[in-house]
């Protein structure tokens, strides 16, 4: 009968790990799945006007729809990221967030103030391998968005 209790024992211990490894495995998405495809890359860059106010801070984010600049200010963007110093991005956006999409650009100068630029996106489209514009299948090319003192922000 020890001997028994001993087997058991040790099975129901190999079992119970056995569980757990399975059950996280199917509970834990891979990656591959969650990852996202870049909806859009490019740079954002401060005018002439602004450069004598540098250091700068650098914001970019996408924005789902066609809002006006104000919504876009308030609105829980797509994706969004600080750029390091040379202004590049990718921001990326899924399958359920639409075709329609807004980039909200600002620049922070070193006295504090924030300026905004929008560029709206030409109508895109989810294809197997990435995002497409609509009209001619062919994927989006990199957006260069320079920021000036047209449109405070913030």
């Amino acid at each position: 009968m020890r001997r028994f209790l001993r087997q058991f024992s040790f099975l129901s211990a190999v079992a119970l790990v056995a569980g757990f490894v399975y059950l996280s495995a199917v509970l834990s998405d891979p990656v591959d799945r969650v990852q996202k495809d870049p909806l859009v890359r490019g740079t954002i860059h401060p005018a002439a006007a602004l450069r004598p106010d540098a250091p700068f801070l650098r914001y970019v984010a996408v924005h789902a729809g066609s809002p006006t600049v104000d919504d876009a200010l308030v609105q829980s963007p797509v994706d969004e990221t600080q750029t390091a110093a040379d202004g590049d991005f990718e921001l990326v956006a899924d399958e359920r967030d639409g075709t329609r999409f807004l980039l909200l650009a600002r620049i922070e100068t070193a006295r504090e103030e924030l300026w905004c630029e929008t560029v709206e996106l030409p109508p895109v489209r989810h294809v197997e391998g990435g995002w497409v514009e609509q009209a001619t299948g062919r994927p989006l090319a990199p957006v260069r968005i320079s920021v000036d003192r047209g449109t405070r922000c913030g």
